[in-house]
């Protein structure tokens, strides 16, 4: 599958490698989750003896025959599992079973705990705690403190790539368009620590709604089961959240004292405070009870220790050296680059690459510019950021990751890691400097809230694109690839005519991009006040209903 059919004018090898994001063997068109459903396959965990809840296992039973319909490999719970041998004769007696790496997701129903359980939980923990060491992997802390435990995560073979999805009652103020959206979250994040989940799925009689590390509050009705099954579940399981680890970075230091752009950034976030558009993150590690959990939950988050209401960035002028442009003659004379298609990228003799762009009907040679972004830190309160801790600088550098953070600060901090969003944003950035060079020439802002503003906000020169993708989570390749795509396509359209771009992620938020910091500022202000710049996924149909619209 290549970029010629549908995502931008780049083979999505070539986009991916570029963006210095991580390889992908079989990588799908990212718009089209068809192809997703033919790679993954999920199995349903058996019902709990006695099960009474009639509306979830009803639902239970729709969800399968539509994850069915759309191409999803369901397999049986025997063919999913093997029996598990972690506790010698006990698992046995048991019948307890591990679940195989090829499967990507269970689905499971939230069960009350027993009294037994309850109390041989307590004992498991205690034990862990006595044997608790920082070497120990996922699945040993599982092992060692999850004999007594019902949660499926603890009898998975690979947890970080086999997603655990539960069913349970949708909570009526969830469900409660007047429900507050920080409310909201505060609820789907007890669901998913309790039931130690990557998606719940809460479900009452006449509607179902669905919350994930993404934060959405969305809610559908019932009839609109297999739109959601085919654009929002299968691309989640398709493509789980996993934050960029730091290993793939090369890690150095700057002054954020002596750096314009963190102290611009900081002050970006205070002008943005009052739009009440990036509320304080939550520490959903300090929501977790158990110990075992919470050093679950960090080793997967690669150290992380809590969630935050989007991300500010702040993306400095792309870096040229020689010609930023050349002409087909000194094209045809260019190197080829090991593991790059020939036909699309190139080296000149000073090691600077150009890469082979057809924006419209026109073919452009140019240089591959370095990428330098500041961005907030993961987890921080984006209104009030401290450069000397709160700043990283990320760096994409022909397609290599560099990780920049504030002198000083110990790197073994657990909350000093880039944002989840990185390789969106750095697709971003990139794109913009390839197709809309206007937008970034100067600096971008590149603003991500967990909202979505209604259509008719847009002034003239404003875009949106993207609200008809399927909803991927933060952090993936193929976010990345479609917010590049969306940045491609609006460029294409609207040529250097773009003051603001709205990139819009279903079931996530936005991206509002801008060369003009004050300008957007001022824009989502107004937004904000007048009630046209909402948190949450109230305007998001009206977004999709005009992309269609306009299509």
């Amino acid at each position: 599958m290549n970029g010629y059919q549908g995502i931008a004018d780049l083979d999505l090898h070539t986009i991916a490698a570029l963006a210095g994001m991580p390889k992908i063997k079989n990588l799908v068109n990212p718009k089209n989750p068809a192809e997703m459903s033919e790679r993954v396959t999920v199995t349903f965990k058996p019902l709990p003896k006695n099960y009474r809840q009639t509306e979830i296992s009803a639902y239970r039973e729709r969800l399968r025959n539509s994850l069915l319909s759309n191409g999803v490999n369901v397999i049986s719970w025997e063919d999913a599992t093997t029996e598990d041998s972690s506790y010698g004769m006990f698992s046995k007696l048991m019948g307890l079973r591990s679940v195989k790496r090829k499967v990507n997701a269970v689905i499971d129903v939230k069960k009350k705990l027993s009294p037994i359980r309850w109390f041989l939980s307590k004992i498991a923990e205690n034990i862990y705690r006595l044997a608790r060491k920082d070497s120990l992997s996922v699945s040993s802390i599982l092992k060692m403190s999850g004999w007594a435990d019902d949660f499926t995560v603890g009898y998975l073979q690979d947890p970080y790539n086999t997603q655990v999805i539960t069913i349970m009652s949708l909570d009526p103020e969830f469900e409660n368009e007047d429900t507050a959206y920080d409310e909201k979250i505060s609820i789907g994040l007890k669901n998913l620590i309790a039931n130690m989940s990557e998606i719940v799925i809460g479900v009452s009689h006449s509607k179902f709604g669905i919350t994930n590390m993404n934060l959405s509050d969305s809610i559908y009705a019932h009839n609109q089961l297999d739109d959601f099954v085919l654009y929002s579940l299968i691309p989640k399981i398709y493509a789980p959240i996993k934050p960029p680890i730091l290993t793939r970075f090369a890690v150095s230091e700057y002054d954020p004292q002596e750096f314009e752009y963190a102290r611009k950034l900081s002050a970006l976030g205070a002008d943005l405070k009052s739009t009440d558009l990036f509320p304080a993150g939550s520490k959903f590690v300090d929501a977790i009870k158990r110990l075992s959990h919470r050093d679950v939950a960090n080793k997967i988050l690669d150290g992380r220790t809590g969630v935050s209401y989007g991300f500010i960035a702040l993306a400095e002028p792309p870096g040229y050296v020689g010609d930023k442009y050349i002409d087909e003659d000194m094209w045809n004379s260019l190197q080829e680059i090991p593991n790059y298609n020939p036909d699309e990228v190139r080296a000149a003799s000073n090691d600077r690459w150009y890469v082979k762009t057809i924006p419209g009907d026109r073919t452009v040679y140019q240089q591959v510019p370095d990428i330098w972004i500041v961005t907030s830190r993961s987890g921080c309160d984006k209104t009030n950021l401290n450069p000397d801790s709160d700043i990283v600088r990320i760096g994409l550098v022909k397609g290599k990751l560099h990780l920049e953070i504030p002198r000083g600060v110990d790197l073994g901090r657990k909350d000093i890691r880039p944002s989840f969003d990185t390789y969106v944003i750095l697709a971003q950035a990139l794109s913009s400097a390839l197709y809309a060079p206007s937008l970034i020439e100067k600096e971008m802002s590149i603003l991500h809230f967990h909202g979505y503003p209604d259509p008719c906000w847009f002034g003239v020169s404003e875009h949106h694109a993207g609200a008809q993708n399927p909803s991927l989570p933060c952090g993936t390749v193929e976010a990345a690839l479609l917010n590049y795509s969306a940045v491609y396509e609006t460029a294409t359209k609207n040529g250097s005519d773009i003051k603001l771009l709205c990139l819009v992620e279903s079931d996530h938020g936005v991206n509002v991009l801008g060369p003009d910091r004050e300008y957007l500022v001022q824009r989502l202000h107004a937004g904000s006040s007048e009630g046209r710049i909402l948190l949450g996924g109230k305007y998001l149909p009206m977004l999709k209903q005009q992309s269609v619209a306009s299509q």
